[in-house]
């Protein structure tokens, strides 16, 4: 019994980890991917703002629709995009089923009873959910596309030379750097505790705030250890003394980056005020 309950966990642990996206930067030669980070910054911030301002679910469509043009343009596709995002997507149709069944104002679609319960379908649940599926799905999948094809390290050397703080710079291209190493770490520690004997996957509640401890020690230690060369090797090349510091590389815009730069906020503008106003779905 043991050794199927043992299968049962590592199989729902595998197919959770493969709904999950893994965020992090997939190194292209595309369009989009020679682009200015703050230029796609722009461009994410315009077509968020866009997504909260469109009331209607065609205009949702319609920016899901621009949105998966973006991840053809970024060499990515439609097989990642799906392969990356259909937690979200599987996420989104729940949150539609559920303002479905919940929602009920506007015009009774469709009714049934189904033994003691009466179904419903509104058209204010309808419609309103699907925009709001939308909203959650091209909120996240744009976010998505600017991470995937986005450089940390040129998005924050971009930001200070904008005028960032290069102190608050370096604390998150630091914070970036350490992600995948203390991912790396966290399964380092639970391999060799794992050697040892010490359960850790397929525990009960109770059991697995006691096998914590076993895993965030040995990490902490490590977090701290490596904190305090990382703080030696600062101060002995003596970061902070100037208030300015220099580049080796100066993130500038391109002819191509000042037209998209100007032309995107505006697309978006005039996209809200003409095709998502007239179509009130």
């Amino acid at each position: 019994m043991s050794f199927y309950h043992n299968v049962f966990q590592k199989r729902t642990a595998s197919i959770i980890k493969g709904f999950l996206p893994g965020l992090s930067y997939v190194e292209n030669s595309s369009w989009v991917h020679r682009l200015h980070p703050l230029v796609k910054l722009v461009m994410l911030i315009s077509f968020s703002l866009t997504v909260f301002a469109v009331p209607t679910c065609l205009g949702g469509l319609v920016l899901f629709g621009i949105m998966l043009v973006f991840y053809g343009l970024a060499g990515l596709g439609l097989a990642f995009f799906y392969r990356k995002l259909r937690f979200i997507m599987v996420f989104g149709l729940f949150i539609f089923i559920i303002q479905v069944l919940v929602v009920q104002e506007g015009r009774l679609l469709w009714q049934a009873g189904v033994g003691p319960l009466q179904l419903s379908i509104w058209s204010q649940g309808l419609f309103g959910g699907l925009n709001l599926a939308l909203r959650f799905v091209n909120i996240i999948g744009s976010s998505y596309l600017f991470v995937a094809t986005t450089d940390p390290n040129r998005l924050t050397y971009s930001l200070m030379q904008a005028g960032l703080p290069y102190r608050l710079g370096f604390m998150l291209i630091t914070a970036l750097r350490f992600i995948p190493v203390f991912h790396y770490e966290l399964e380092q520690v639970k391999n060799a505790q794992m050697a040892k004997g010490i359960e850790i996957e397929g525990l009960s509640p109770g059991q697995l705030v006691k096998a914590v401890k076993y895993l965030l020690v040995p990490l902490v230690i490590t977090a701290l250890s490596k904190v305090d060369y990382l703080a030696i090797s600062m101060e002995s090349r003596g970061f902070g003394l100037y208030p300015r510091r220099s580049y080796l590389y100066v993130q500038s815009l391109s002819r191509g980056d000042k037209i998209a730069m100007g032309m995107i906020p505006l697309v978006f503008i005039l996209f809200n005020l003409t095709i998502a106003s007239r179509f009130a779905w």
